[in-house]
């Protein structure tokens, strides 16, 4: 678990764990773990094949939050995630082992030469760098590359920097996620077809959000949305589209800035989360 053998280093940082993630994906979500208790579970499940449901719920206890990068074609989702997590070497062993069709190799990192292990399965990858950070997915030698950057960095206080390659909006909105799951799709339009299932064809910059467990429905959510518009004309085009595909009845509807639109509690059933990152 984390660096199998380096060379000594004079300082070390502790890693943001969503500083490694790549600025590839279409729509990015954090999710903190007090959110929704099957949220995290399904996302490890689903991912690690082989895992039971006892053991993602045992993993899933010792996360923090999960920042996942997403992409979606026709019939295929790609993830990139990075966890904020502390998971003891014991939970690795008992489920990244060849019992569970695991393999591992080791990624040389440039420069450092630190060494880090990397658990294969079919066609999954995932690593501990830290025992504060677990990442799988997409491209992991690159994040792998991007975490040791980081923490063969020469400034210690690190959190004054910005080694993320993501938009500083989009990073600060997800950063600051706490009691909700908070999304931003710089790339609209696939985000918005998956989630309401309708082709829209919407004149957008960006889409971010907030989801909140329903106190009331046990299977919905609340969700806040702000559309941001690449102008007044279709913003007001779009409005009327994003009224029938959401049917909002029960939502308050904002406008700010002439080219962004606010929509504050749309209820829409987990399912939909859970189809929208393929769980």
């Amino acid at each position: 678990m984390g660096i199998t053998s380096c060379k000594s280093t004079p300082l070390a940082v502790e890693v943001d764990p969503l500083d490694i993630l790549d600025s590839e994906s279409a729509f990015y979500i954090a999710i903190p773990s007090n959110v929704d208790p099957d949220l995290i579970p399904r996302i490890i499940q689903n991912n690690v094949n082989g895992i039971s449901e006892a053991n993602a719920r045992l993993l899933a206890g010792k996360i923090n939050k999960v920042y996942c990068g997403l992409n979606h074609t026709k019939n295929k989702t790609s993830i990139q995630a990075s966890f904020d997590a502390a998971i003891p070497q014991k939970y690795v062993s008992k489920v990244l082992n060849k019992n569970n069709g695991f393999s591992k190799r080791l990624f040389t990192a440039q420069k450092s030469a630190n060494e880090y292990t990397v658990y294969a399965n079919k066609n999954l990858e995932l690593t501990f760098p830290s025992a504060k950070v677990l990442a799988l997915g997409r491209d992991i030698d690159n994040v792998l590359q991007s975490y040791d950057n980081i923490f063969t960095s020469a400034e210690p206080d690190y959190s004054y920097l910005q080694y993320s390659n993501l938009n500083p909006q989009l990073y600060d909105f997800l950063h600051e996620a706490q009691d909700e799951i908070r999304f931003f799709a710089n790339k609209p339009q696939s985000f918005l077809t998956i989630l309401t299932g309708a082709n829209l064809n919407l004149k957008l910059s960006s889409v971010k959000g907030t989801f909140v467990s329903d106190p009331k429905v046990e299977n919905q959510y609340l969700v806040d949305l702000t559309f941001n518009f690449q102008n007044e004309k279709f913003l007001k085009a779009g409005k009327t589209l994003l009224s029938l595909a959401f049917g909002l009845t029960d939502s308050q509807t904002y406008t700010d800035n002439n080219n962004v639109l606010i929509i504050k509690g749309i209820k829409i059933n987990k399912d939909s989360l859970y189809r929208l990152i393929k769980i």
